[in-house]
């Protein structure tokens, strides 16, 4: 693990985990080895050096432990092995005292440990398993302040997940308990992070200041800097970059002495899109580099992407097309990281929630059958009387299996749904596009047929977004795909690349015949009636079409040649059809 990947987990850990524990999972004791175990257990997060020292003094030869303080010992030498970022080790570790006969409260906060560093690994799929162990036990412990600590790392576990509904809710369960200080900072936080995701947090909010000012009074820094990074991106989405300048700048410094990466980045980015509202390309460029020096070691982070758009505008503007060429391709690449990892999320969290559905099937039906073993044994001395009984219950059971049978396949299809198609449009997404577009060229070039590629994008959709919103963007795309699916054949395969690119793969097509099919399409998206959006705009598209006749039978190969043809559409003035011609390369992008 790199020292930047560290230092982030260190710092989650910190905003989670350090609290003092009171009440620990041994009996309390004033013996020498009882105290140096809590001493130790209160320092793993606060002072790192002498946590360290303390488990080399236990691990000593000379010291004889009782297998409970052993258990606790295992349990602190875990956190040590999360400190020097030996994840995998820690895991294992924790996982071993998790089946030991340690007490129940430290089994429980050895799941709690894993939850996070689940979390950090994105290992969502894990982390939810060992959530949903935890929220099931959470009813029996009784410690507090452990009770408080899981509600803060599940509300935050969630909110890393994008599930922000999930994270307010369970954020929303602290503010009945008795929270002080850093604890109460940390819920604060927790709630206005899952609102402004939400879109449910405004600039004038009075718990906004409320947070601030608790977090202040419990000299919590870092919390703040979060705060004011979701007031600034509100102002900013406000057009208002004015006052976005003013409060990110006041309060720079201080987010600097956090030295947390991931806030000063966001801060960085924050400032370059203000600046570039201001139309200041100098300071936009500056801050946006600055963003990148924090988030070099990342792939998916927000602020990379963004950064990597401004840098691209800013390039552009300046006439510096290969530098904008350049910074596209990156800004192309982050986007496409930041995507996936939003997917992966968000297929884990159904994935979890199939197998809660699974699970819960699995307890009704071994209901069902211990009823019917019941029920056959009370018949076995009244079996002619009870005859019809017994063909009642058989129904009944037949019934709740086949029940339950089609919940299982409905969840079943639902999320293959998701794996393979866009939730918007209907059509096939990247991924699933990939694997059916290689399939196909392998049988066409083993069975010697033509095959063409299709690749369009919606002009200025951009400015349909931010002059209509959103809503209305998503009713252009899903229009956009009807006409052009009720011109295509069967075998077809139609996706959505990603924002408003898609792809239409034509097996036995030569060039000419696509070209026609793409101009049917062109023409068919510039006839859309867009009244029915409750506004009247043009959508047009351009397009870029390419066959393996001049691209080859690869696919990348294929999809980088029919970009290319689009791109020469768009420069040629856009809603026109453009094919691929091997000898013409193209130098510059047009958004």
């Amino acid at each position: 693990m790199n020292r930047k990947s560290l230092q982030t987990l260190l710092f989650r850990l910190c905003i989670i985990l350090n609290v003092t524990i009171s009440t620990i999972s041994i009996a309390h004791s004033d013996t020498y080895v009882d105290q140096k175990l809590l001493q130790a257990d209160k320092m793993s997060m606060s002072n790192p050096e002498l946590f360290s020292k303390l488990i080399l003094e236990l691990k000593d030869e000379s010291i004889q432990l009782t297998q409970e303080q052993q258990n606790y010992l295992d349990y602190l030498v875990t956190q040590q092995l999360v400190f020097y970022g030996e994840l995998e080790a820690a895991i294992t570790s924790t996982k071993s005292i998790i089946d030991s006969d340690a007490s129940a409260l430290l089994k429980f906060r050895a799941k709690l440990s894993l939850v996070n560093i689940f979390a950090h690994n994105q290992n969502w799929t894990e982390g939810l398993s060992y959530l949903s162990k935890v929220l099931a036990e959470l009813p029996s412990i009784e410690n507090e302040e452990i009770y408080q600590l899981t509600l803060i790392t599940s509300s935050s576990f969630y909110n890393q997940l994008g599930q922000y509904q999930l994270g307010l809710d369970t954020a929303n369960k602290l503010e009945s308990l008795n929270l002080k200080g850093k604890n109460q900072c940390i819920a604060e936080v927790l709630i206005l992070e899952s609102r402004f995701k939400l879109k449910q947090l405004l600039v004038d909010d009075p718990s906004i200041q409320q947070a601030i000012y608790i977090c202040q009074i419990s000299n919590q820094a870092l919390p703040v800097s979060f705060i004011n990074s979701y007031v600034a991106s509100i102002d900013i989405e406000n057009e208002k970059p004015n006052k976005a300048i003013l409060l990110l700048n006041s309060t720079l410094p201080a987010t600097l002495n956090t030295k947390y990466p991931r806030i000063i980045a966001e801060y960085y980015s924050l400032l370059a899109q203000a600046y570039w509202l201001n139309k200041n390309i100098p300071l936009t460029k500056k801050f946006a580099l600055k963003a990148l020096e924090y988030e070099k070691n990342t792939g998916t982070a927000l602020p990379k992407v963004m950064s990597y758009k401004l840098l691209y505008e800013v390039a552009q503007s300046q006439k510096d097309f290969e530098l904008a060429l350049l910074y596209y391709q990156k800004h192309a690449i982050a986007d496409k990281h930041y995507y996936n990892d939003s997917q992966v999320k968000h297929l884990a969290f159904q994935v979890a929630e199939h197998k809660s559905i699974a699970q819960k099937d699995k307890i009704n039906l071994l209901k069902e059958k211990n009823q019917l073993l019941t029920t056959e044994q009370a018949l076995i001395s009244a079996y002619a009387e009870n005859t019809r009984l017994i063909i009642m219950v058989l129904i009944l059971t037949l019934s709740v299996l086949a029940f339950w049978g089609y919940r299982l396949l409905k969840a079943h299809k639902r999320i293959k749904q998701l794996a393979e198609y866009d939730d918007l449009t209907g059509i096939f997404n990247r991924r699933h596009f990939t694997q059916v577009a290689r399939n196909a060229l392998r049988y066409c070039q083993s069975a010697e047929q033509e095959l063409s590629i299709i690749m369009f994008d919606l002009d200025h959709f951009k400015k349909i977004n931010d002059t209509y919103g959103h809503a209305c963007g998503d009713w252009a795309l899903k229009k956009t795909v009807a006409a052009c699916k009720s011109l295509g054949r069967q075998n077809d395969i139609f996706a959505r690349l990603g924002g408003e690119e898609f792809c239409i793969l034509l097996t036995s097509c030569n060039s000419l015949t696509a070209q026609q099919r793409a101009e049917a399409c062109r023409q068919a998206i510039a006839d859309i009636d867009t009244t029915d959006s409750g506004f009247e705009f043009l959508i047009t598209a351009s397009f870029g079409v390419t066959s393996v006749i001049h691209s080859g039978f690869d696919l990348d190969k294929l999809l980088a040649d029919a970009d290319s043809a689009t791109y020469t559409s768009k420069r040629n003035g856009r809603d026109q059809v453009s094919l691929f011609q091997p000898d013409i390369k193209s130098k510059l992008y047009v958004v």
